[in-house]
């Protein structure tokens, strides 16, 4: 076993938790923006609260009065339960993220191995499975030591998969799974080779620190009010992935948003565009993503090079407006004019994109207002 460096460990934990309180700090958690931001909290709050128990438990570290060996297994007890705080809120941190379901199957592993290492850690009390504290105040791992590894490889492995595995269009990668592992990885296979030098609490901080990284960049990317990606989406696409094949490409204007706005109001024109990005949002679903583009334009892309898939989308979209007219019985009707063609975007730049699909909806919107309320055109143009 080799000697344990307190100073190294001190400062290490002391990093990690240093990089908890200034993203605590910074407002990020303040905010409030999502649902995700809580668990994302609680994963942060578990992370300081492990880095400041590791750094006691070395301190009592071969002690052998019984004040010191008590604090020594509550601490490790603490350490190997937070695995089951952490690795859980991981998975529902991803599904949230990207508004996604892991499964039933997945779920109920996550559930029963979550309950079984409670179970044994409880058993531990009176048989020592997990770890056990000498009477000369040395910690020894036991026969289940290595559930507990596997587990934290389970969950974090399974957030990774879930992401993969509904992830079929990223055209910008801002959760970017496999390297917000990597120092987590990178810290249990050190702790596992050189007993007594602590790395892992402080690689969960960095991760947790890469993560906010990647959500505030993610949030330049969003527009407020609905939620969905805006234009400099678009934009940063033009720049960097102009090499991602064959996509399609939809341009979407509301019919008659203006006087929406002008009859009923602003506050309710802001109602009319959150349906709308819902709607769009629910019939495009994990096939691609949507964009507010400008006012009440939307652009969509589609993870499809069939004119068939896509006009499916676009029915998709148009029958799930009607039952939102339906069940809101407002006194106006959403309907949308669609415009869409598919490119191959290695021989294309967006701003031609963008022209191609916004005078295809400009043909449809022609052919909508040829049998609907003239006047509602002018304004609408206007």
């Amino acid at each position: 076993m080799n000697t344990i460096n307190l100073p190294e460990i001190y400062i290490i934990n002391a990093f990690g938790v240093l990089l908890i309180i200034g993203n605590i700090i910074s407002g990020y958690f303040n905010a409030k923006r999502s649902v995700e931001d809580k668990y994302l909290f609680w994963i942060t709050t578990c992370i300081c609260i492990s880095c400041i128990v590791e750094s006691i438990v070395y301190t009592f570290y071969g002690r052998p009065e019984l004040l010191y060996r008590l604090v020594l297994y509550l601490g490790y007890l603490w350490l190997y339960f937070s695995i089951f705080i952490i690795g859980p809120l991981w998975v529902i941190l991803i599904e949230k993220h990207n508004k996604i379901g892991s499964g039933k199957l997945l779920q109920s592993l996550l559930n029963y191995i979550s309950l079984l290492g409670v179970a044994v850690l409880a058993i531990n009390f009176y048989r020592p499975l997990v770890f056990y504290i000498d009477k000369s105040g040395v910690y020894h791992r036991g026969q289940f030591f290595w559930f507990y590894l596997l587990s934290s490889l389970f969950f974090f492995s399974s957030g990774i998969a879930v992401y993969i595995k509904k992830r079929k269009i990223s055209m910008i990668p801002f959760f970017p799974a496999f390297q917000i592992f990597i120092p987590i990885l990178v810290g249990m296979i050190t702790e596992l080779l050189f007993y007594g030098i602590s790395m892992v609490w402080a690689g969960c901080a960095v991760s947790v620190t890469l993560m906010i990284m990647s959500l505030q960049n993610e949030n330049i990317c969003k527009d407020k009010l609905t939620g969905l990606f805006n234009r400099y989406y678009l934009e940063r696409i033009d720049l960097k992935y102009v090499d991602k094949g064959i996509l399609c490409f939809m341009m979407i204007d509301i019919n008659g948003f203006k006087q929406i706005n002008d009859k009923f109001g602003h506050s309710e024109g802001d109602r009319g565009l959150l349906f709308v990005s819902e709607c769009v949002t629910k019939s495009v679903g994990d096939q691609g993503s949507v964009i507010r583009y400008a006012g009440d334009e939307f652009v969509v892309l589609l993870n499809t090079k069939d004119y068939r898939e896509a006009e499916s989308c676009i029915k998709r979209i148009n029958d799930n407006l009607d039952k939102v007219n339906q069940t809101l019985k407002k006194d106006y009707s959403l309907s949308l004019s669609i415009g869409y063609e598919i490119f191959d975007m290695r021989l294309i730049k967006m701003d031609e994109i963008l022209e191609v699909i916004d005078k295809k909806m400009y043909m449809e919107k022609k052919r909508y207002y040829s049998t609907h309320d003239r006047r509602a055109q002018t304004e609408n143009d206007s």
